[in-house]
């Protein structure tokens, strides 16, 4: 099974660049859309970007919103986008592809930061308690032992923040959910939303508790497919 997967192209920004990789891409049997595929919430742009793909790629796409596309047009989105390119919209929810012979069950979600931006708690103050909320809900949507990805549009770590200012990462990512990754390992966990950050990571436990010696010592695998860090669509193989 071959994924490709890409976040913040931010509409025409990155569309050519992304369309030039398209076409020397290949065959996929699964495309994740990490967020920020359009810019300032412009609908027409994320259009342009979903013809873009569906010109050169008829695999199933699964998307995830990013803070580029505003929550109140989520439906209109969903409405104009979905059916029309075959696009499964992940809300806080899981959603099971087979190729192949193979299944894989990928977990969408915005994502959740530690602490809200400055913006959001100055207009939208309610954002705290459901990043707070939705912790428990991906916590609840990862349980399992199937083959698991986690697709969201805000790091749900630290490790592939690269160079990003230590005091500014409660508000780029959430490391809240780093003890769920551990405990839950999925196979692998895609983000985008950090253009300052590094393509890859691994999430290790910290053994800064006697409970982490009680979980597996092995790494889970952070990748940050955001367009400007990479210059390139990211692929995998499961």
């Amino acid at each position: 099974m071959r994924l490709a997967a890409v976040g913040d192209i931010h509409g025409h920004e990155n569309l050519a660049a992304v369309a030039a990789d398209l076409d020397r891409l290949g065959p996929v049997d699964l495309v994740l859309l990490a967020g920020d595929t359009t810019d300032r919430n412009d609908l027409k742009a994320y259009g342009a970007v979903l013809q873009t793909i569906r010109s050169r790629i008829s695999a199933p796409i699964a998307a995830v919103f990013g803070n580029n596309e505003y929550a109140n047009d989520h439906p209109a989105y969903v409405a104009r986008f979905g059916a029309a390119h075959h696009v499964r919209f992940l809300q806080d929810e899981a959603e099971r592809w087979s190729v192949g012979g193979r299944e894989v069950r990928v977990i969408g979600s915005l994502g959740c930061l530690d602490r809200p931006t400055w913006w959001q708690r100055k207009n939208l103050p309610h954002l705290a308690e459901e990043y707070r909320h939705r912790i428990g809900v991906l916590d609840d949507l990862l349980a399992g032992d199937d083959l698991r990805i986690l697709l969201t549009h805000y790091p749900p770590t630290y490790v592939t923040m690269g160079g990003e200012k230590e005091e500014w990462r409660p508000e780029l990512g959430c490391k809240a959910l780093e003890p769920i990754l551990l405990r839950r390992r999925p196979a692998l966990v895609i983000h985008g939303h950090i253009h300052k950050g590094i393509p890859q990571g691994e999430l290790r436990p910290s053994l800064s508790r006697l409970d982490d010696f009680a979980e597996t010592r092995s790494s889970v695998p952070i990748h940050n497919v955001a367009y400007p860090v990479r210059r390139a669509i990211a692929t995998f193989d499961l």
